[in-house]
């Protein structure tokens, strides 16, 4: 909402160049998940950074997917006027699709997804030209190094959170294409409705920086239309959220109980305010998101089985001796 607005229509190129890295990573993780057979997120951190850099990792992913769970209940609780139901109605849900396992998140993510991201897409523009432009134009960032800043934090923060869709994704991945297509069409879906978002707030006339959620004054009195559906893309967010938190942290505590906890605690944290969350927790998360397109850009897709080699060492000695007795 506010990461490329900032600059203008000159932030449409920012966007894309962010868009254009999610869709690189996302491509490369997913082929080295079918690559590698990998079964969880943990794994994946493992496999592209280390035994040290995939503990850190790991725990960056765990917490990022609950701050993000805090922060979309947060903006689902402020859109409902203040009301905690919708908070807690998120979260039992949530936790209901934490229990029915992975199968149920990929198919509602499936087709809510690109839904969303088609809608948003056409009732921001519709808002755009049908909406009062009657404010002073905005003034705008022209500072090349902050967008540059802004390019690699946006991707890094969505591609940190998409670990835990992705390294669970090795029994849908039938073929080598599929990685490479759903990484690009993830990205694209991003770019198409981020670019609406940013031309329909430029247009309008909308100051990104004032408002905590700007695509809100484009609408004026009639903005009932986009709190629904801002509301559902932070609902289908929410369930992701919980679902990565706990996923990250299963080797200490069972997801389920891990969910009960974690679902409690996130309901008075929702009452800190959706902007200021959003300001502090995504930035910082976007360095550790960083780090994490870095150690993928430079990690090779070598076909081995991460199930008989999860130490290093112990796959290289598998490989010599493999390769000992192949020479005998």
């Amino acid at each position: 909402m506010t990461y490329f607005a900032c600059f203008g229509y000159k932030g449409l190129i920012g966007l894309f160049l962010s868009c254009a890295l999610i869709a690189f990573c996302g491509a490369k993780a997913l082929l080295i998940v079918r690559e590698c057979n990998i079964e969880g997120p943990h794994t994946f951190n493992k496999t592209v950074g280390g035994a040290v850099g995939g503990r850190f990792l790991t725990v960056c992913c765990g917490l990022f997917s609950y701050s993000a769970y805090v922060v979309v209940l947060a903006g689902m609780k402020q859109i409902c006027g203040g009301s905690i139901i919708p908070v807690i109605i998120a979260s039992v849900c949530a936790y209901a699709v934490l229990c029915c396992g992975f199968g149920t998140l990929t198919k509602i993510c499936g087709i809510c997804a690109p839904c969303l991201a088609g809608i948003i897409a056409i009732i921001v523009v519709i808002g755009a030209f049908c909406g009062e432009n009657t404010s002073a134009e905005p003034e705008y960032i022209a500072s090349p190094i902050q967008m540059i800043v802004k390019i690699l934090l946006y991707a890094g923060y969505n591609v940190l959170t998409s670990v835990c869709v992705l390294g669970r994704s090795r029994d849908i991945l039938s073929e080598k294409n599929t990685a490479i297509h759903g990484g690009i069409i993830g990205g694209m879906m991003l770019f198409v409705s981020g670019a609406a978002v940013l031309f329909g707030l430029v247009y309008g006339k909308i100051p990104p920086n004032t408002y905590e959620m700007p695509v809100m004054p484009l609408f004026g009195k009639e903005k009932a239309v986009i709190e629904i559906i801002v509301f559902a893309a932070m609902f289908l967010s929410a369930i992701t959220g919980l679902t990565g938190t706990c996923v990250f942290f299963e080797e200490y505590i069972p997801e389920k109980q891990l969910g009960v906890y974690m679902g409690l605690a996130a309901i008075p944290a929702t009452y800190i305010s959706f902007g200021r969350l959003m300001d502090y927790v995504y930035p910082v998360f976007g360095f550790a998101g960083i780090f994490l397109m870095i150690v993928l850009a430079l990690t090779g897709c070598k076909k081995y089985n991460i199930e008989n080699n999860k130490l290093r060492g112990r796959g290289k000695i598998c490989r010599i001796q493999k390769i000992t007795k192949q020479k005998s």
